[in-house]
């Protein structure tokens, strides 16, 4: 069976909807080398009182270069979205930690200007997600750092905004309840 472009982006957003209930952690805060070279703790990047979309990407991977225009356009706009966007990357296939200079060169041939930590599988395990299930993975961090929904595989841009724009929308909901029980 063959999925047309236009119903794809529809089957995303329903699993990224139901993905949620899984969630409400905060990841651990090790600290990783940026594709800079310097030493950063996960924390830096999160739970900065915006959301945070954070990409599970390999060099490598197929689908993950499809992925970046998406997540670049997203960090691109991220001053009128109030999304950031970060990068764990792992070496593709073999899921072990990646090449610095592989990650670079990525990065300057695909104008990725958003920021990226260095990773493995194991890292990303003991992050608290579990084992990682494949690249791309989009994994949505709400303004305090937990993180709110996990999606193996690609995820239109578009989704990733309707799915934080409803929990914007839950938080207004239950805040106006707080309020006029007061």
């Amino acid at each position: 069976m063959q999925i047309s472009k236009f119903t794809k982006p529809l089957i995303y957003l329903v699993f990224i909807v139901f993905a949620p209930s899984s969630y409400a952690l905060q990841p651990a805060n090790p600290e990783l080398t940026g594709s800079d070279g310097n030493q950063y703790h996960l924390k830096d990047f999160l739970g900065k009182g915006k959301w945070t979309a954070v990409v599970v990407w390999g060099p490598g991977c197929p689908a993950c270069i499809e992925e970046m225009p998406e997540l670049q356009g997203l960090y691109d706009d991220k001053e009128k979205t109030n999304i950031d966007v970060l990068g764990l990357v792992l070496d593709y296939p073999s899921f072990s930690y990646a090449k610095i200079k592989q990650v670079q060169q990525f990065s300057e041939d695909y104008f990725i200007t958003f920021p990226n930590l260095l990773i493995s599988a194991n890292i990303y395990y003991e992050l608290g997600l579990g084992s990682l299930q494949g690249t791309p993975t989009i994994i949505l961090v709400d303004p305090q750092g937990k993180v709110s929904a996990v999606q193996t595989g690609g995820v239109p841009r578009k989704a990733i905004e309707n799915y934080i724009d409803r929990q914007k929308e839950k938080v207004d909901k239950v805040s106006l309840r707080t309020t006029s029980k007061k």
